[in-house]
C-alpha cells in the first residue's frame, strides 16, 4: 500500500497561482480582479463627504477689558485727574468693542458710559486744579 506522497509547498502555490487569478471574478462580470481589491467607484459618489474646515475661534472679547479699564478710571478720577489718558484709552477700546459682533454689546456700552464719566471728572479735577496755580 503504497499512496502518493503529498505535494510540496512550492508545488501547492504553482497550482494555486495558475488557477485562481484567471478565474477570480467579481461580481460584477469583471475577470482578473479579486473580490478583496480597491474598487474605482469607491472615491467618488454620495457617500463621500466634503471637507469642510473647523469654524475659526473667534478673538477674545475686548469688552471686559475697557470695563475693566473704566471702572478704574472713574475711581481714580474721583481722588486725582492725572490718569485722563486711561478714562480716553478706556473709551476708545470700548468703541472698538461696540464695532465687533462677538462682543457683549451691553458691557460695551456700560464700558463707554463709564469711561466718558470718568473723563469729565478727570478733566474737572485738571481744570479745578490748574485753576489753584497762581498767576
Amino acid at each position: 500500500m503504497s499512496e502518493a506522497p503529498p505535494p510540496t509547498r512550492r508545488a501547492r502555490k504553482e497550482i494555486e497561482g495558475a488557477t485562481a487569478l484567471p478565474d477570480a471574478v467579481e461580481p460584477d462580470g469583471e475577470e482578473g480582479r479579486l473580490a478583496t481589491a480597491q474598487l474605482e467607484m469607491a472615491a467618488f459618489g454620495d457617500h463621500v463627504i466634503p471637507y469642510v474646515p473647523p469654524a475659526p475661534k473667534p478673538p477674545p472679547s475686548l469688552a471686559p477689558w475697557a470695563l475693566f479699564a473704566a471702572i478704574a478710571a472713574l475711581v481714580s478720577s474721583f481722588f486725582w485727574g492725572w490718569l485722563l489718558p486711561l478714562s480716553a484709552m478706556a473709551a476708545i477700546v470700548a468703541a472698538m468693542s461696540l464695532r465687533r459682533t462677538h462682543d457683549s454689546r451691553r458691557v460695551a456700552v456700560w464700558a463707554l458710559a463709564l469711561a466718558l464719566l470718568s473723563g469729565v471728572f478727570s478733566a474737572g479735577w485738571l481744570i479745578w486744579g490748574f485753576s489753584q496755580l497762581p498767576a
